[in-house]
């Protein structure tokens, strides 16, 4: 019989089991570490994800976002206002006299006025080829500054809205003829009228009085 302290145990070495090397535990724990770090990679991805999904960042939210941004982008620029037109019986001429009456020695100083009352600029021609200022005694042609008027010409102006353009003629108490044929007679003492025209355009009467 063998005895107690040289027992074996059946299907053993006999040995006691060896304890794995340092290096077989380093391995093990990278393996670990690798995996850890892929199952938090995948998550993070996962995450973001759920993240662009909620926000429209997806492919197809940004492929379905397109066409409305192509139709921005090609939308056609809006026109400005046509400018608006001269209204030409906006354009009124007026009849003005520095005094309503002058005494023997005074000579009288007429004006005229062109007025736009219109919305928009006018071009007007102001220059002596188209004004005249014209006195009368009721139907008695008194003088008109185009029968002696030395040349002429024409002056394109443009009008602003509200705006008015002026011409001042000093009259020398004579008469005058068309063809500026000499007139020995002069005025008298009574009530005269100016009229003052600026092409077809005609103003209406204005009233002064000689002493």
């Amino acid at each position: 019989m063998e005895s107690a302290g040289s027992q074996r145990l059946s299907g053993s070495s006999g040995y006691p089991p060896r304890r794995p090397s340092p290096a077989v535990y380093r391995r093990r724990r990278l393996v670990a570490a690798i995996l850890a770090l892929l199952v938090i990679a995948g998550l993070a991805v996962g995450a973001k994800f759920v993240a662009d999904a909620l926000a429209g960042n997806t492919p197809a939210a940004k492929a379905g976002s397109a066409p409305a941004a192509q139709e921005t982008a090609s939308a056609a620029p809006s026109k400005p206002a046509p400018a608006a037109k001269c209204d030409e019986k906006s354009v009124s001429v007026e009849a003005v006299t520095d005094a309503g009456t002058y005494g023997r020695e005074q000579k009288p100083a007429f004006t005229l006025v062109v007025r736009n009352d219109g919305d928009a600029p006018c071009k007007v021609n102001v220059g002596t080829s188209q004004m005249e200022f014209q006195v009368t005694s009721a139907s008695d042609r008194i003088f008109s500054s185009v029968d002696c008027q030395d040349g002429s010409e024409d002056l394109l102006k443009d009008i602003a809205p509200g705006a008015e353009e002026k011409a001042s003629f000093t009259w020398d108490r004579i008469r005058s003829m068309p063809g500026c044929e000499a007139v020995e007679a002069t005025p008298g003492p009574g009530t005269y009228t100016l009229t003052t025209k600026l092409g077809s355009r005609t103003s209406p009467p204005a009233t002064f009085v000689l002493e």
